[in-house]
């Protein structure tokens, strides 16, 4: 029997160039949310897609984002 897959309360997706990321807001199995980010991307030419994801729990989303901007706000220096 496979696993089953949980539908996202929330999703978006962002191209940028030939990887592709997924932001997918789910439910926990103690109905706690949580978001998955998935990156996709093809291994090489004719080759399948690879796929990287981590997760981020609310208790953690708040510093993950204070050094996304941190970092983001260097490189456009």
């Amino acid at each position: 029997m496979g696993k089953e897959i949980k539908p996202s309360l929330k999703s978006a997706m962002l191209r940028a160039g030939k990887r592709t990321f997924f932001f997918d807001v789910k439910l926990a199995s103690n109905n706690k949310k949580y978001l998955k980010i998935t990156e996709s991307a093809f291994e090489g030419e004719g080759k399948e897609r690879k796929y990287n994801s981590f997760l981020l729990w609310p208790e953690n989303l708040v510093d993950f984002k204070e050094r996304l901007t941190e970092v983001s706000n260097f490189m456009a220096q």
